[in-house]
């Protein structure tokens, strides 16, 4: 596979748009770090990143251009609802019951989906025109240090992906934070970008937060 390498603008996000339609993969910047995305509905293509990714399980996160499209992919009420309305468009990744039809290496068996807004005007461009949702997955090999340059996310995955946009480096270099929505409350999966003090202060009193 040749893998083009491309500055980010409003041609190469209609490339990348396109690749990701008909069921390419593309390597593209977020608020965060670099992400590795496809079609999130493409099983064929989110199986591909599992692949090239080296990972064999664990769930893939889904970035989203609005909220209501991230209403339509997953339960976001009460108090994730809160958490959305104050953090996103941001480095919060809320895990919610899934209600769309998405492929397991997303949803898992508990059928439960990891939703984000970033918070980048060209990322967004790019998830909107490939049609509202993204596999929001870390542009690495599992278990190595998330990439904060295109240039370095090239070197892996040259030949293995259709094309790297480089919008620079990454603003915050942290990966988002990861919450869930439990029965008990809202529990903490991963503290990245946005600390667990800064979510509590966000919650009503009476919330559980587990770390």
């Amino acid at each position: 596979m040749l893998t083009q390498f491309l500055n980010i603008s409003g041609e190469s996000i209609r490339k990348a748009a396109a690749a990701i339609q008909s069921g390419g993969l593309v390597v593209y910047p977020t608020d965060t770090v670099y992400g590795l995305g496809c079609n999130p509905f493409d099983e064929k293509a989110v199986n591909m990143v599992s692949t090239v990714k080296g990972r064999s399980k664990g769930l893939f996160p889904v970035l989203v251009d609005t909220l209501s499209r991230a209403r339509e992919l997953g339960d976001i009420g009460g108090d994730v609802e809160t958490l959305a309305l104050r953090y996103w468009p941001g480095p919060l990744t809320i895990v919610v019951a899934s209600q769309a039809k998405l492929p397991f290496q997303v949803t898992g068996l508990e059928k439960m989906v990891g939703l984000r807004i970033p918070d980048r005007g060209d990322t967004l461009d790019l998830i909107s025109k490939a049609g509202g949702s993204l596999l929001g997955t870390s542009a690495n090999i599992s278990g190595n240090l998330s990439l904060i340059k295109a240039e370095d996310a090239f070197k892996v995955f040259n030949g293995k992906v259709d094309l790297v946009l480089n919008g620079g480096i990454t603003s915050t270099g942290l990966e988002s934070t990861v919450v869930k929505q439990t029965e008990f409350g809202i529990q903490v999966l991963r503290e990245g970008a946005i600390g667990s003090r800064d979510i509590r202060k966000v919650l009503p009193s009476n919330v559980e937060l587990q770390d």
